[in-house]
């Protein structure tokens, strides 16, 4: 795992050995992620990086979120649970050299509280494959006040994913992965 593009540019992320895969971590692959990161800027969303406020949820090992610091966002708050993957993004953040522009919260994603800050501009979105974790999460984001009013969300998954409070813009399957692009309607 690397960092694409921007001014962390090639720089290598913390291995994942094989103790980390028996854990059940699926880190996106840098090609995968690669093709997010084409989608949003040249896709549908046209969406520039500078000084946008990421959530990166079911974050792992917080590749997404700290691509994302690279290309110019403003700040990243990362949600992860697992105590592996929590040692693996701490471990990145360290390594990028990031750690007064992100927040690390470990909580249970299906149950959020009342945003108490600014909203956010983009959410990479990666839960567990053959779950309503996602779903559930995004919902609650949304209702809670976390989301401004056009952000955008990366929805990583197994199968095409449909939002009833999110317009699609697009959906690509890379092997088993499906890069599902929504955009906030009505906030």
């Amino acid at each position: 795992m690397r960092i694409i593009s921007g001014k962390n540019r090639g720089l290598k992320l913390t291995h994942i050995g094989a103790g980390d895969l028996v854990s059940h971590l699926r880190p996106t692959s840098d090609r995968v992620k690669e093709n997010i990161f084409n989608l949003l800027e040249n896709g549908k969303t046209n969406l520039s990086f500078e000084s946008i406020r990421v959530l990166d949820l079911f974050a792992g090992t917080g590749s997404l979120g700290l691509e994302a610091l690279s290309r110019g966002a403003r700040q990243v708050t990362f949600f992860e649970k697992n105590k592996i993957s929590l040692k693996l993004l701490i471990s990145n953040i360290s390594i990028c050299n990031v750690e007064k522009l992100v927040e690390i919260r470990r909580c249970d994603l299906t149950n959020i509280i009342k945003n108490p800050d600014k909203k956010f501009d983009l959410v990479f979105l990666d839960p567990p494959y053959h779950s309503n974790l996602g779903e559930i999460a995004i919902s609650n984001f949304l209702k809670e006040g976390w989301l401004s009013e056009d952000s955008i969300i990366v929805f990583e998954s197994n199968k095409e994913i449909l939002l009833k409070e999110f317009e699609c813009l697009d959906c690509r399957k890379y092997g088993k992965t499906f890069v599902n692009v929504f955009r906030s309607m009505n906030n």
